[in-house]
């Protein structure tokens, strides 16, 4: 079953510790990348954070955006920069004196735009326990993740399927097709022949013909990469129908090789049918390589 790698979830957990509230939204890369936008108290959990997320999602960005209301004595410890502030009151009075204020303006409003007021100190309450809050919350986001993306890809791969379907219907044609090339330039030779050579016998055994005809069709024949093109459609029709994981990467060379084997095919051919049936494998292709970028 094919992953897509667009998904989107929200989970809330309400535990003694306070209100945790995480999104996660995943989006289509290469490989995989996790943002995260977390509050500062919570940053030294960023390492755990993306190690809970590369265990269950193998390739996609995927951003992180988490919250949390703590409950009141739960956060970590504010502790006033009282030298600062006397500091700051003495300059304000300084001011006053100068400027002949009253006594008695200062206001602790004036200390409002003043950094390095109030500080954090690094040790935080409850930390194994918010760890933990941390962890269940972010399972229980992941796991609603996994079921977005297992909707989403239920739905690339019925589409994929059904182009697949085509593709083998195509090659068919093609591998139906081959031979008369071969048929339709002999006879073409033939009458162009005895056109140029019209006081001379030509028949279709005639050994310069027969000559130019073996050589052409050894320039044409496409039953090698026929074969590896069915090849290579069987292997990708087994690997989406299987319970693998992570398929994306290896679905894309698959197309790649697919795309080489049908553009082979293409230039050697000179059957029109045969072109016109390269064009619809072409354009089935690129319509499968879309759908397989957002495969995770």
């Amino acid at each position: 079953m094919l992953k897509s790698m667009t998904a989107y979830s929200r989970s809330i957990l309400v535990v003694p510790l306070g209100r945790f509230v995480v999104e996660l939204q995943s989006v289509n890369r290469k490989f995989l990348e996790i943002n995260t936008f977390l509050p500062k108290l919570l940053i030294r959990f960023d390492g755990a954070i993306k190690k809970w997320i590369g265990e269950k999602v193998l390739r996609g960005q995927v951003n992180v955006r988490l919250s949390v209301a703590f409950n009141q004595g739960t956060s970590s410890i504010v502790v006033p920069n009282l030298p600062l502030v006397i500091q700051l009151k003495s300059a304000w009075d300084q001011i006053a004196d100068a400027l002949e204020i009253p006594a008695g303006q200062f206001s602790l409003s004036l200390l409002a735009e003043e950094e390095g007021i109030l500080t954090h100190e690094d040790e935080i309450q409850d930390e194994e326990l918010i760890k933990d809050a941390l962890k269940s919350l972010f399972l229980q986001a992941l796991d609603q993740l996994l079921q977005m993306k297992l909707r989403e890809g239920e739905a690339l791969q019925s589409d994929i399927l059904q182009r697949l379907d085509k593709l083998k219907a195509a090659i068919g044609r093609i591998t139906e097709k081959a031979p008369d090339a071969v048929q339709k330039y002999k006879e073409k030779l033939l009458l162009k022949m005895q056109e140029v050579l019209k006081a001379v016998s030509v028949n279709e055994n005639d050994e310069r013909l027969m000559k130019e005809i073996c050589l052409f069709a050894d320039k044409v024949d496409i039953a090698e990469e026929i074969t590896r093109f069915n090849s290579h459609l069987a292997q990708f029709n087994e690997m989406i129908n299987s319970q693998q994981e992570g398929l994306g990467k290896t679905l894309e060379f698959l197309v790649q090789e697919l795309n080489r084997e049908i553009n082979t095919i293409g230039s050697k051919s000179a059957d029109v049918e045969i072109a016109r049936l390269v064009i619809d494998v072409k354009a089935e292709l690129e319509r499968i390589r879309e759908q397989i970028q957002n495969v995770e």
